[in-house]
């Protein structure tokens, strides 16, 4: 153990003393791995869309069905899940979710019939519905007050950094064995660091072995919840607060939006742009960079407010309202640009700036449920996930039938609602 030397003692001789442990981030090093494992088993289907659709002779509604499905199934499970990562802590929800996404993951490529593919990306994405929940939860037990952001940050950073180096490894591995090697590949990833996860991971600092005393005080001294409570969230008084609803339906245009890149976006730049599979690699890459970039910063800046005592509003909710200001300019100048390289620019600004509220997003989670924050974060994504689940299929039918241009443009309009109900949640208040 690191020590460093204080002052003399009485009698004259060095006092040693220790140095606080970082198992917190450590551990939320093990979340950012966790959730880059779980968007590179999101978004491998979305690049090698067309293979697989021929393959399996489907049209784009139909495959758009798989990913709204996926969406689906990840919905449904957030309010269990939130409940659940409470009961039983983050430990166990965390690896019996991974060893779950990870089997249905392998699944995909093993079933040819269009009605089994559906209910295997169904399962896949109950999977993975407990993994924000119960990082919810691991991060207000671990984390003191101004280390939320950047707690909320490493999960969601590894989720964005996935689809960032996906591409590149998917087309790579589809060069080599096929569409089918890219699920089975990424299901043994996936069960290897579930494993991992459940021999680190613990579900709060006291049980830790190698958290010492300097760092239990530092999480102690600052955590906005204390004990180990089992009660369950009152949600009569959630549902009838205002603020529990703004903070879900902006949240369901956020996911929306995203999805449509997550799921679209390779297609949309063969298609549209007549960039080739290689160069798509390639080309997909640089907005999921930007918004990597965006979620770790603004995890940052977000808490450097809230140390030096701004609001949790200009915090939280300022980050937020000027990200979806700048998505709504860039994607108008990505929708009209003329030059394939000028439109993945903007491409890449416009969901870079989306990373803002979504790190506001789970940041607020975190200052709004605080002990039921597991609740919250599931009926926040479960809001998420039914935007997720409409984007598939109402944007492949929008590309479909209006082209790409106006479908990019429509994603514009549900922002400027987005902006006002966040002046709705008002997160400097909690829920309870």
């Amino acid at each position: 153990m690191s020590k460093i030397s204080a002052n003399l003692t009485e009698d004259g001789e060095s006092k040693e003393i220790e140095k606080p442990s970082r198992v917190r981030w450590w551990l939320a090093f093990m979340f950012f791995l966790i959730g880059l494992i779980a968007y590179m088993d999101r978004s491998n289907i979305a690049i090698i869309a067309k293979p697989m659709m021929e393959d399996l002779n489907m049209s784009k509604v139909q495959f758009g069905m798989l990913a709204s499905l996926f969406s689906l199934g990840y919905a449904l499970s957030q309010i269990p899940a939130g409940i659940i990562a409470e009961r039983i802590g983050a430990r166990k929800i965390v690896m019996i979710a991974l060893i779950w996404w990870s089997v249905f993951t392998g699944l995909t490529a093993i079933v040819k019939s269009h009605g089994l593919l559906a209910l295997v990306r169904f399962m896949f994405g109950v999977g993975e519905g407990p993994m924000y929940p119960g990082n919810v939860v691991f991060n207000t037990h671990w984390f003191a007050q101004q280390e939320k952001g950047r707690a909320a940050s490493a999960l969601l950073a590894g989720s964005y950094f996935g689809p960032v180096i996906a591409p590149v490894i998917t087309v790579a591995i589809f060069q080599a064995w096929g569409w089918q090697a890219v699920f089975y590949i990424f299901g043994a990833l996936g069960i290897l660091v579930a494993l991992i996860w459940y021999i680190v991971g613990r579900d709060r600092p006291e049980d830790h072995p190698f958290v010492n005393k300097q760092e239990l005080k530092q999480i102690m001294e600052n955590r906005t919840v204390m004990g180990d409570k089992k009660t369950l969230a009152p949600w009569k008084k959630f549902l009838k607060n205002g603020r529990f609803w703004a903070l879900g339906l902006q949240y369901f245009i956020v996911l929306y939006i995203i999805t449509f890149f997550l799921v679209w976006l390779p297609t949309y730049l063969m298609e549209a742009r007549n960039f080739s599979l290689g160069e798509m690699g390639f080309a997909a890459s640089f907005p999921w960079l930007g918004i990597f970039i965006t979620v770790m910063t603004g995890g940052a800046i977000s808490d450097l407010l809230v140390k030096k005592g701004k609001s949790k509003m200009i915090a939280r909710g300022s980050l937020a309202i000027a990200g979806l200001i700048v998505f709504a300019g860039s994607m108008y100048l990505a929708a009209y640009a003329t030059v394939p390289w000028m439109n993945v620019l903007w491409l890449t600004i416009s969901l870079g700036a989306l990373g803002f509220p979504v790190i506001a997003s789970w940041s607020a989670v975190m200052d709004l449920g605080n002990e039921f924050s597991g609740s919250v974060s599931g009926w926040m994504n479960l809001w998420g996930n039914l935007g997720a689940f409409a984007s598939p299929v109402l944007c492949g039918w929008l590309a479909q039938n209006i082209g790409w241009e106006a479908t990019l443009l429509v994603s514009i309009v549900p922002v400027f609602f987005a902006i006002l109900l966040w002046f709705g949640i008002r997160p400097d208040h909690s829920l309870t």
